[in-house]
């Protein structure tokens, strides 16, 4: 499976200034901490605006944890789990930039409006909500309701399906 930017978000790349090293670097600690069989891996590969919004994720989160540990892609896939552990900072930095964005782009690409916190729920864990909830994100999160969940799972779903080569930046 290949993991190139081909039908990436183009201008979420631009926005966030993520280079060729900078998915190199991701699709390394990707593999390294799940390896090429993970879902993480399988999310990126398929591009769009969902692959996208992983790759948003694990960018982030390596460039943080890069700039304290410059050799962290040298290392053994205990001693990243544990830097990462560690460096809880750089997950939630991440989630800060992630879900902003797939929320973004739910309602640009679906005309749909979603929060924040049922759009967590329904895409990884209570926990994340958790650290989202606990950040400075600049941005309202409402507790999560079933039914909002249940929302955000079709939403993202559909989104997933959404053929992002149509439009050119």
């Amino acid at each position: 499976m290949p993991f190139l930017p081909a039908n990436f978000d183009r201008e979420a790349f631009e926005r966030h200034g993520i280079t060729l090293q900078d998915i190199e670097n991701a699709r390394r600690y990707v593999v390294i901490l799940q390896g090429t069989d993970s879902r993480t891996y399988a999310d990126i590969a398929g591009g769009c605006y969902y692959g996208t919004s992983a790759l948003l994720h694990e960018v982030i989160e390596v460039r943080i944890l890069l700039e304290r540990d410059r050799w962290l892609l040298f290392r053994s896939h205990q001693r990243v789990k544990r830097f990462l552990r560690d460096n809880e900072d750089a997950h939630v930095e991440a989630l800060k930039v992630e879900y902003p964005y797939l929320q973004r782009k739910i309602v640009e690409e679906l005309g749909e409006k979603v929060e924040l916190g049922d759009l967590t729920i329904a895409n990884t864990r209570r926990l994340d909500y958790e650290r989202l909830v606990e950040s400075d994100l600049q941005l309202p999160i409402f507790p999560p309701t079933q039914l909002g969940i249940r929302r955000a799972v079709v939403l993202l779903d559909r989104l997933k399906k959404c053929d992002c080569s149509r439009r050119e930046t």
